[in-house]
């Protein structure tokens, strides 16, 4: 239920308005300086531990005014469930501003929600402060039938969904695939043509080309003629006649002076006899090992090369079926070039994919990323949701990158006599190189314990824990409060069990006294974990302390 005043929200009418004003009147105060007017109010000041406590404030006065809040730890030792939405009214030039709080507390006892501060236009106002009693739940063991307490069960760590983010990436890779694929399309990328796939004579070209005119410095003259004869019979065959590759010399004279006499081919005459001696000096040099001189050998290379390209120009038009045939053959080579696009844009795609995910993944992993690689453990702490609560009695209210676990201790029998309470609430381990140990003590009567005393403790208490070579030293703290304390910090090496890990450890400890209490906060670290000593300095910069009651 939330605190209403008058006209504010509409689930309270004005009769309920003025019954619940006039009930809580001693609740309130009002400060009326410069024409504004603060009140403050809960809607009960006595409730079982874990219920909520509504908590209002409401500022009346002038418009044109800025108006700041209490937020953050200001509530404590109660924590803040929630912190609702400012409620504006305007009459008549002067404006009403509410705003409410959820709060709590899960420790039986006697409480103070603390003055707050209101900070109107340059000037600085406060609220009284409020008593609260947070009562125990009193079960009737004789009706309800009592069960044991089960486990503790993990439960996944779920966040807002960050659809700004998601979306933003979501584009980004949409953008990223497109990018590729036009890329892909554009300059054909992953559809290589083939050698194979050239026309005869930009294929003989090409072949001739790279014949290698070093054969002849090694006197190879026979490889020399076997590479030239061979591409100037394969274009034969596939542009004159389709026993050319198979032909002899004298056979392959005759099918182009038959081809001559036809018509099929309009060549020079003298041309065919020059290409028919070149081929001729081939077969001395390839089966007679008679060899020309280099020059002429080169010069072969040269008769080879006019005679292909007088071949290209003297063949006749294609036939209408042959040009029929070759648009099918170039429209089957467009398809598989097509499908071959096709199937690298997919490859590319699924691949630009699963690298914006990982990219994705890495973004909004790189703290834990970090802890794993650099091993550190502060990395991971600092992202966590972070818990106010209080411990012990008397109670120490602190925050915490997770809740404390309380240890069950046994006092012997000199401690029994000495104290009527003892609680210690443990967070990690020395092992996970980050550790927090509160101690809270209750003597049953007045010891004339000090924070001094405490101090003395510190340098055994480590040495129990397996730290050597232990540098301490202490100075006096106070918290924001103005709590008196002393605070003793220092380092110590400690050797991880069953291992052959040393590691150095940063500490520090916060203890305060008083005639009959002791709260007692330890914080371990990994020396040079920067993320760590942060973690550790939040901490420690968030401890306050609760009275105890006399």
């Amino acid at each position: 239920m939330k605190i209403t005043f008058k006209h504010t929200y509409r689930s309270f009418s004005e009769l309920t308005l003025w019954v619940f004003l006039l009930c809580f009147t001693c609740l309130f105060s009002v400060h009326a300086q410069d024409q504004m007017q603060i009140r403050n109010a809960v809607d009960s000041t006595s409730v079982q531990f874990g219920r909520v406590i509504n908590y209002a404030i409401q500022v009346e006065g002038n418009k044109g005014k800025n108006v700041v809040f209490p937020e953050g730890d200001s509530f404590s030792p109660l924590e803040v469930l929630e912190s609702f939405k400012i409620d504006t009214l305007d009459e008549a030039g002067k404006y009403r501003l509410l705003k409410q709080y959820a709060l709590t507390q899960f420790d039986t006892g006697h409480y103070t929600i603390p003055k707050q501060k209101v900070i109107i236009a340059d000037k600085t106002f406060f609220t009284d402060s409020i008593d609260i009693e947070i009562r125990d739940v009193v079960v009737d063991t004789s009706k309800v039938k009592l069960y044991d307490v089960k486990g503790l069960l993990s439960v996944e760590d779920i966040s807002e969904t960050d659809w700004k983010s998601i979306i933003i990436w979501g584009i980004g890779i949409v953008l990223l695939i497109g990018l590729i694929i036009f890329t892909i399309w554009k300059f054909n990328i992953g559809v290589k043509e083939t050698e194979e796939d050239l026309p005869s004579y930009e294929r003989a070209m090409l072949d001739l080309s790279r014949v290698n005119k070093g054969l002849l410095d090694e006197n190879k003259y026979k490889a020399y003629y076997s590479q030239l004869t061979d591409i100037a019979k394969k274009y034969l065959d596939e542009e004159v006649d389709d026993n050319a590759l198979e032909s002899t010399t004298d056979e392959l004279e005759n099918i182009l002076f038959s081809k001559l006499k036809k018509g099929d081919i309009r060549l020079n005459k003298e041309e065919v006899k020059a290409f028919i001696n070149t081929l001729k000096t081939a077969d001395l040099s390839k089966f007679a090992a008679i060899n020309p001189s280099k020059g002429e050998a080169e010069n072969d290379q040269k008769t080879i090369t006019s005679f292909i390209r007088s071949v290209k120009s003297g063949l006749p038009e294609l036939t209408e079926e042959q040009l029929m045939q070759n648009e099918a053959y170039r429209q089957e080579k467009e398809r598989k070039q097509k499908l071959q696009r096709q199937k690298v844009m997919l490859i590319a795609s699924i691949i630009a994919l699963l690298l914006s995910g990982l990219v994705y993944y890495v973004a909004q992993s790189s703290h834990k990323i970090k802890d794993f690689v650099l091993n550190t453990s502060g990395a991971s702490l600092l992202h966590k949701d972070w818990i106010t609560s209080t411990y012990g009695v008397p109670g120490m209210s602190v925050s915490t990158p997770g809740l404390l676990t309380r240890n069950p201790i046994k006092l012997n029998e000199q401690d029994q006599q000495l104290l009527s309470g003892s609680q210690i609430y443990v967070f990690g381990t020395l092992d996970t190189k980050f550790n927090i140990v509160l101690n809270t003590l209750t003597f049953r009567q007045d010891v004339g314990f000090t924070a001094e005393k405490g101090v003395e403790t510190v340098f055994k208490r480590i040495e129990e824990m397996g730290g050597k070579n232990i540098v301490v030293k202490n100075e006096e703290y106070s918290t924001v409060s103005g709590t008196e304390g002393a605070k003793v910090y220092g380092s110590f090496e400690y050797l991880i069990p069953n291992t052959t890990i040393g590691l150095k450890y940063s500490y520090t400890i916060l203890i305060f006294a008083e005639n009959q209490g002791m709260q007692q906060i330890m914080v371990f670290h990994e020396e040079g974990d920067k993320d760590a000593k942060e973690v550790a300095d939040r901490v420690l910069n968030s401890v306050e302390i609760k009275k105890s009651e006399n």
